[in-house]
């Protein structure tokens, strides 16, 4: 199992059981995302734990919703260009600059050039 954050690569989670479950771990929910389908069982109120056979869909959801702006979560990066970048702040999403791609999270407009926001550290709007 891989343990990821509740709002990695833009997955809805919905509750699969009716009365929360108990293991050696403790007690857990088992929740699917309804976009993907992967499934995964949550022990604590911000983290799931995927099965290993969803391990390639985990990083991004293909049919999530996907928003125009987004609204900074946490960031982990740090730099003059991500001086604007701070929890809560909102910022429109940006075309991923020449020769990179969007698979890791989306591209803003940091301080005077584009930076990439990875999955977990924002939510769409």
């Amino acid at each position: 199992m891989k343990e990821i954050s509740l709002t990695h690569g833009g997955h809805q989670w919905d509750k699969k059981n009716l009365v929360t479950q108990e293991d050696r771990k403790g007690q857990y929910d088992l929740l699917r995302c309804k976009f993907c389908g992967i499934e995964g069982k949550r022990y604590s109120l911000d983290t799931i734990q995927v099965y290993d056979r969803y391990v390639k869909k985990i990083d991004c959801c293909p049919k999530a919703p996907r928003g125009k702006r987004i609204k900074v979560v946490r960031t982990t990066a740090f730099g003059p260009a991500f001086a604007n970048l701070v929890p809560g702040s909102v910022h429109d999403v940006v075309d991923a600059p020449a020769g990179q791609d969007s698979e890791r999270g989306v591209w803003v407009m940091g301080c005077g050039e584009p930076v990439l926001l990875l999955f977990g550290e924002f939510v769409y709007l």
